[in-house]
Parts: structure tokens; C-alpha cells; sequence
């Protein structure tokens, strides 16, 4: 897999059985969640990818502060609506219609940096092309270039005839007035052939007189559209003859089959002499999927139900080339030096440092601090821009531990741009620093806590005695101590709530939650510091994405994030709070 652009993050919507996924997954971009609410997908999507993947279900319920932020959109609007074989309905249809409203306001709300979205070939000319102007619109008016092109899968390493319109669309403040964006004529990777993808060696799907629909398809030869013009024996002479019944005339290809459709699977094909029906095992393997992904759901979901998802999936290798060359368009070189300045701005600087009020002072100063500047490039600012910078150091339990007002002077416009950081100091890259911690009580408010659980962590953090004997803590409880049913009661509460407990512990709510995290390091023995500047999205990616366990010495973690009884404080009554842990060190590449 190509880990190039490993550091984009996407989310998949009207995700299907995750074929926009595949595609920039084989860039090396990183999934964060998806949007699907066909359950039988969702079954097919998980066998793929992971039982425990984030579905936000209906999309049009989502509200976007719930969503992680990520810098890529894939997904494609139901094709039903737009179809040549549909009603037609467009923008009117109640259910399908406005799903591109839904996935505008995310877009908007998410400052989606771009977004590669599929529908069917017929939403070019529906209502005479008044529909596809909307869509453009929208797009545009949400701040975007906006480009669109009709794609054929055939052209993309698989043989299977499938015309798609595609619409690619980037941040028009990433890109100059005259960025231009060509789209793929042929796919870089591997070409398929029939051979490679008919490869099912199921009895049962053989197609002969055993069956009753078999003759019905000696019938369907003679009626009045084909009478004459085929023998069955001429029809199996030709290995890997692709037969086509769908429609009342019977349609014939070589080399290639027709699109593969979610509503009607009438493709027999000709091997060893004899004819077969499509399985939906090769139905994946003719719309790129691979092979080993195939192999998960063989046997597990139903031929029927996988050439239904198949048929409404997108191509990966076609999403693949499109993101591709998007990339390259925007320029690798430019993108190369963004995500240095934003995700490796670890350097080594010869200053010392003993608290907050040290990065007050390095911003206020920063006309002459090489460290201050280095930090607000790393924010995206052009210092050439800017016309002063005041930095605070903000009192009270927030997540911002020092606020920065920038003032930039734009042209003729005196803006005013408001940065929370989040500082965090350490003196060992291995050490663990404590991110949030408050009582019990507290959490509850913020989460809303359902009383089983909340007794359960009562006996975790402290606030209630061990209820067994011989506790390893006379105290509390370790997680690994209660029964089995109340370690998965917690385990299911944290999964759940996974998204909002990350939040609110690494950002924060309200006007001071914190949008960037800076991390300094400084080793015992030195002056030198090291230190990174995040943005809070990519800090909440890295320590919250994972696992949601119980740890070897009965804690809890969500991803990079250790949950514990505070402990210590000279046995104080504060010992009994809950605390959340990372290593912000790990954010020093």
C-alpha cells in the first residue's frame, strides 16, 4: 500500500460496502468513521474493515460537532435518484434527493478540505441538466472548485463497463484562482481480466437443466426479440462469453461484462463449457475489490445480498487514480511543506523554559523570537501578515492553557484571528502526563452517566469500598476485579461514548476549548527543548483512535488514553477522582 499521503484522514459516506474507502486507503490515507444505513452493508462493511468501525448511520441526522474532523470526503449520493431506470425525482425526493443538502452542511460545518463524491451517469442530463447545476451550486457557494467528468471502470483496471460522474472538489482557499484539476484517463495499477475475476468454482452456480430457470432461458432464446439468432451450442463454444439477460433481447460481450447493478443480476457467463451464474465473491473481484477482502465474506453474506451491494458500490481503483491526481494537482511539493509545518514542527531550540508563562512571553515577543515565530508558521500564519500578537495566560480549569490573539492585516481588512493552545511540558518521552481529572459527579454531568455505571466506577476510583474480599487495593477496586458483566458494562458505556469522552478531556468545550496542543519537552541536564504544535483534530486522532480495553493492570484505555483513580495526594479525599492520562511526548516526531 502507498503510505504517501499517510497523514490525510477521511470519512466515508453513503459508504456502501466501502469501495471510495478502499481507494484512498490504497494512497495511504486513514479512515476515521462512516456513514451507511443499509444494515446489510454495514454487516459487509465491518467483515472488511473491523467489527468495531464508528457508523454514524443517516446522515441527514448527523450533527457535525460529533464528527472527528478529517480532511477528505468520499462518498456517493444515492444513484436511484438521479438513475435514467429510476423516477427521476431529483432534488423533490424527500429520501434520496437531499442527501447532497446533508453532505454539503457537513462539508461546511467540518471545513472539509476536499471531497471526491460518485453518482450515476444520468445526473447529467436529469431535468435537462437543471440538476446537476443545483449540486455544482451548492458545492461552489460552500466555498469550493468544484470539477466533474463521466468515468468508465473499464478504463480503470477492471473489465466491467461502468459509467460513472464524479465530482472533485478542493478548498478554494488551498489553491490558487487558476488551479486546474485534469481528471485520470487510465488506471497505474494492475489491469484484471475476466480470468482474473471468474474464478467461483461453486457447484451451485452452475446453470443448467437441474434448474427451472434454465428453461425459462430456453424460452427467453426464442421469444420474439431472439428468435434465430442464437443456438445454445454456438452460445458455449467461446470460454468466458459474457451473457447478458436483463433486458428482453439478449446482449453478448467479450472481454468484458456490462455494470453490474444492485436491482438485476441476469449475467450468466460461459466456462468449460458450460454456463455459470455470477457469485457475488466475483462480483467483488470485477469492481476492484481485492481478493482477501472478498475472501471475508465468502460464505458469511449471501450471493444475492453481495450482488445487490456490488452492484451499488463505487470502483476503488477509479476513486483511487481520482485522489490521486488531485494530489498532484494541488502540488506535493507545496502539500509537503504544509504537513511539515503542521504535523512535524518538532525542532530543537536553545532556550530555557520553566512554565506557561514562558510561551506568554515567547509570543508576545515574537517580532524577536525565532522559537514564537517557528510556532505561528507552524499555525498556518504568514508572518509577513501579521501585525501584532498578544498572548494571555488564561486562568481557570480550561483546556486552553494559554490563549493567543493574533491580529493579522489583510489587505484592507483589520481581522482578528483567536488561537487556544493547550500547553503541555515534560521532561521524559517515555512519561505519562495527566490530561483531566475531576470527580465523579462532574463526568456525570458531562456525560450523563447511567447509574449502573457510575456505581461501578465508584468502586474504581474509590469513592465506594472494594465490595470483595482481598481487593489488590484495600481502597478500591481494579477494573479486572469486577465481574465479567460489569467490566463489559463499562467497556460498552466507553465505546459508546467514545467520541464525546475524547473531546471533552483532550479539547474541551465552549470559547477556550483548546484548538492547538503544544507539547515541550525538556530533558533533565539540558536547556535544549524539543517541542510540536497540533491541531487539536490530529491530537484527538492520535490518542483517541483504538481500542477501548481493560489494561494488564486493571485500568482502562480508549486508544492512547489511560483512565485511573487519581491516587496519591498524601491520602487526601482527591485520591478518589478520575483521571485521564497520555504521553504527550508522542506527538514529538
Amino acid at each position: 500500500m502507498n503510505k504517501k499521503y499517510k497523514n490525510l484522514t477521511f470519512t466515508d459516506f453513503c459508504a456502501g460496502i466501502g469501495g471510495g474507502r478502499i481507494g484512498l486507503e490504497n494512497l495511504g490515507m486513514t479512515c476515521l468513521s462512516f456513514s451507511e444505513i443499509d444494515k446489510d452493508a454495514e454487516i459487509t462493511y465491518r467483515e472488511f474493515f473491523g467489527k468495531d468501525e464508528l457508523n454514524y448511520g443517516d446522515l441527514m441526522q448527523i450533527n457535525p460537532d460529533d464528527l472527528p474532523d478529517f480532511d477528505f470526503m468520499v462518498g456517493g449520493f444515492p444513484c436511484q435518484t438521479f438513475s435514467i431506470v429510476g423516477k427521476r425525482c431529483g432534488l423533490d425526493d424527500d429520501e434520496r434527493g437531499q442527501i447532497i443538502y446533508g453532505l454539503v452542511k457537513i462539508l461546511k460545518a467540518k471545513d472539509v478540505k476536499y471531497f471526491i463524491l460518485e453518482n450515476v451517469k444520468g445526473l447529467m442530463n436529469h431535468d435537462k441538466g437543471r440538476t446537476l447545476k443545483v449540486v455544482l451550486k451548492l458545492l461552489e457557494e460552500a466555498g469550493y472548485k468544484v470539477f466533474y467528468e463521466v468515468l468508465n471502470s473499464l478504463d480503470f483496471g477492471v473489465p466491467q463497463m461502468r459509467e460513472r460522474v464524479y465530482l472533485v472538489g478542493v478548498k478554494r482557499e488551498l489553491v490558487d484562482d487558476d488551479f486546474s484539476f485534469d481528471f485520470p484517463k487510465k488506471y497505474s495499477g494492475s489491469i484484471q481480466t475476466l480470468e482474473d475475476c471468474l474464478l467461483d468454482s461453486d457447484e451451485k452456480l452452475l446453470f443448467n437443466e437441474s434448474l427451472p430457470a434454465y428453461q425459462t432461458f430456453l424460452k427467453y432464446l426464442d421469444n420474439k426479440y431472439n428468435k434465430g439468432k442464437y443456438s445454445l451450442k454456438e452460445l458455449l463454444s467461446k470460454e468466458y462469453r459474457i451473457l447478458d439477460t436483463r433486458q428482453s433481447d439478449l446482449r453478448i460481450y467479450e472481454g468484458k461484462t456490462p455494470t453490474l447493478r444492485r436491482g438485476r443480476h441476469g449475467i450468466l457467463y460461459v466456462k468449460n463449457g458450460q454456463l455459470r451464474k455470477l457469485s457475488g465473491y466475483e462480483a467483488l473481484l470485477l469492481q476492484k475489490f481485492p481478493k482477501e477482502y472478498a475472501q471475508r465474506v465468502r460464505g458469511k453474506v449471501s450471493n444475492q445480498k453481495l450482488l445487490q451491494q456490488t452492484g451499488n458500490a463505487m470502483t476503488p481503483s477509479v476513486i483511487e487514480e481520482i485522489a490521486r491526481n488531485l494530489m498532484k494537482a494541488i502540488g506535493e511539493a507545496k502539500m509537503t511543506e504544509k504537513e511539515i509545518l503542521i504535523n512535524r514542527g518538532s525542532t530543537t531550540a536553545k532556550n530555557g523554559f520553566k512554565n506557561e508563562t514562558f510561551v506568554v512571553e515567547e509570543f508576545n515577543n515574537w517580532k524577536e523570537s525565532e522559537l514564537s515565530q517557528s510556532w505561528l508558521k507552524a499555525m498556518n500564519y504568514n508572518l509577513d501578515e501579521i501585525e501584532s500578537v498578544t498572548a494571555t495566560k488564561v486562568k481557570g480549569s480550561y483546556k486552553a492553557d494559554v490563549q493567543v490573539a493574533i491580529n493579522i492585516e489583510i489587505k484592507l481588512t483589520n481581522l482578528t484571528d483567536i488561537q487556544n493552545l493547550q500547553v503541555k511540558l515534560v521532561s521524559n518521552p517515555k512519561g505519562f502526563n495527566q490530561i483531566d481529572k475531576r470527580w465523579l459527579k462532574s463526568y456525570n454531568e458531562l456525560w450523563d452517566i447511567p447509574n449502573e455505571v457510575y456505581e461501578l466506577l465508584q468502586y474504581f476510583t474509590g469513592e465506594k469500598k472494594p465490595k470483595i474480599d482481598n481487593s489488590r487495593d484495600e481502597r478500591r477496586m481494579f477494573a479486572d476485579e469486577l465481574l465479567e458483566n460489569e467490566q463489559q458494562l463499562l467497556l460498552d458505556f466507553f465505546e459508546s461514548h467514545k467520541t464525546l469522552i475524547v473531546n471533552d478531556i483532550l479539547k474541551g468545550r465552549g470559547k477556550l476549548s483548546a484548538e492547538w496542543m503544544l507539547v515541550i519537552l525538556k530533558l533533565k541536564g539540558t536547556e535544549n527543548i524539543q517541542w510540536a504544535l497540533e491541531p487539536i483534530n490530529k491530537v484527538l486522532n492520535h490518542f483517541g483512535n483504538g481500542e477501548v480495553k481493560i489494561t494488564p493492570r486493571g485500568s482502562f484505555k480508549i486508544g492512547n488514553i489511560t483512565i485511573q483513580r487519581k491516587g496519591g495526594d498524601n491520602g487526601r479525599e482527591s485520591a478518589n477522582m478520575l483521571q485521564f492520562k497520555i504521553n504527550p511526548a508522542e506527538l514529538i516526531k
